[in-house]
Formats: C-alpha cells, sequence, structure tokens
C-alpha cells in the first residue's frame, strides 16, 4: 500500500503521511500463543479458561509487542499491568485473573519450549490492593446465619398466603445449600450444582456424587441436621412449570423456577 501511495501520490504528501518511525511495522510474535493455545485444548481444559487465558496473554504479548514474550522482564510484566488496571479502572479480581493468565503462559514456555526458568513472572504480585474484609467467618457468626435461616423457614414476617409459602422455600432451599457447602465442605458451584439422580439415602444420611472441576467426581456423606435440611428441602423443591434442564437439578428457585446460580447463592449469602 506504501509503495502504491508513493507511486499515485505526491511526493511530498507521502512524506507527511508516513513518519520514518512507522516505516518498518514489526508484528506481535504471536507463534508461541497459538502454540500454547492448542496445547491447553490437548491437555483438555475448559471452555472458559481457554478463551479467558489466550486473550489475556494475548493482549499482553501485543501490548508488548515488538519485544518477544521471551526477552521480557518482570518490571515490563508489572508495568503492563498496572498501566492496564489503571486505564481499564480494572478491579483487583480482574487484574489478578490477567496476571494468572500470564503465568500460565510462561509456565507453558518454561515447560515446552525451553525457556529459561522462572520466566519474567513468576515472582510478579498483583499490583491492586485486595480489598480488606472479613474473609473468614468464626463459628457464632455461622450459628447465627443458620438459626435465622431456620427461623424464616417456619416463620416469614409480614407476608401472608402464597407469597409467605414460597419465602419459606427459599429460605429452606438457603438453609439446605449453605448446610451442604459449610458441613460437607463443597464450593457454592459443586453445592448448585448437584444433581437429583447424584443424591441417595434419605433422612439421617445421605450419599452424595458431586462433579467438581473437569467433571471429576466424587462421593460425599451428608449426616445429622444437614442432611435433614436437604432431605426436607426435596421434599418441597418446585416440580411443576419447572424447565426441562432446571428439573435435573436439586436447587430450583421457588419463585423463578429455574436453576439458581452460583451469583445469587454468593449475593444472598452476603444479604444474610
Amino acid at each position: 500500500l506504501l509503495l502504491r501511495h508513493a507511486r499515485f501520490a505526491p511526493r511530498r504528501r507521502l512524506a507527511m503521511s508516513v513518519p520514518p518511525s512507522l516505516s518498518l511495522v514489526v508484528q506481535p510474535d504471536f507463534e508461541p500463543l497459538y502454540r500454547f493455545s492448542a496445547w491447553m485444548e490437548r491437555v483438555a481444559k475448559s471452555e472458559a479458561t481457554l478463551g479467558w487465558y489466550y486473550e489475556d496473554a494475548k493482549d499482553f504479548v501485543r501490548t508488548c509487542a515488538p519485544r518477544r514474550p521471551a526477552r521480557l522482564q518482570p518490571r515490563d510484566v508489572e508495568a503492563y499491568l498496572a498501566e492496564r488496571a489503571s486505564a481499564g479502572h480494572w478491579s483487583a479480581a480482574t487484574t489478578r485473573r490477567h496476571l494468572q493468565s500470564i503465568k500460565a503462559f510462561y509456565r507453558y514456555l518454561i515447560e515446552h519450549e525451553h525457556m529459561r526458568p522462572p520466566g519474567p513472572a513468576a515472582q510478579v504480585r498483583n499490583p491492586v490492593c485486595e480489598p480488606a474484609a472479613p474473609l473468614i467467618l468464626s463459628e457464632d457468626d455461622v450459628d447465627r446465619l443458620f438459626d435465622h435461616l431456620h427461623r424464616q423457614v417456619h416463620e416469614a414476617p409480614g407476608l401472608k398466603g402464597r407469597p409467605e409459602k414460597l419465602q419459606r422455600r427459599v429460605a429452606l432451599m438457603d438453609l439446605a445449600l449453605y448446610g451442604l457447602c459449610y458441613y460437607a465442605a463443597l464450593s457454592v458451584s459443586e453445592a448448585v450444582d448437584l444433581e437429583m439422580n447424584g443424591v441417595r439415602g434419605w433422612t439421617e444420611a445421605l450419599h452424595l456424587t458431586v462433579v467438581g472441576r473437569g467433571g471429576a467426581k466424587s462421593r460425599v456423606l451428608l449426616e445429622g441436621a444437614p442432611a435433614q435440611w436437604l432431605s426436607a428441602w426435596i421434599v418441597r423443591r418446585p416440580r411443576r412449570l419447572v424447565d426441562r434442564v432446571a428439573a435435573t437439578y436439586v436447587f430450583v428457585h421457588p419463585f423463578t423456577r429455574v436453576h439458581t446460580s452460583r451469583q445469587r447463592a454468593w449475593y444472598q449469602l452476603r444479604k444474610l
């Protein structure tokens, strides 16, 4: 295009439109990134992980061009994250995700493309400060939370008729869900995605088949009060007007009649 422009346009105009610094354009070195993406597919990374890691690493390689990823220094990674976080108003979680993507990319280069360890991202820390928040609840707080939900199951103040019944069902669902997370040591995603065909037993003891990350299955025994809460919820769980996909899951929201989400579970936990 530049040669064609130089042939048919005045020489003075060409000199003004193309600065000397842009006469040679160096493309980012995306070849290692393409091999990194192909490797993630071969090791059966989840679709979400593959997409995020690829896009985050691609933005990093593009921004640092024309320098190749293997020739970068830790200060380059820190400067990239700080600049991107400032310009894009990234939260601490978003910045941490980009850093993990870059670290995964460099781990691949070290293990499979003979890059000299430890790499520029190994010792880099998140430049955005994590918010100060109580991340651990005391046992007294947990007891108060379950007592509050237990009272809501038996009384819905200010509500009458059908709304009262639905509100009690919501409280029972939350009681069973958080009891499953706390007493069976499940993550919110594992508890929310529990399926009906993965529950065996009744009342005093329940045998659960839990699907974790990557489709790995594990067996969990739930006993005592948490097993009673989950059994009571299964009895009162919505069955009519439920979507076919949602019907396979244990936790179906009484109001919307759809499979409840982990985002809703976290929101309700913060609210409680």
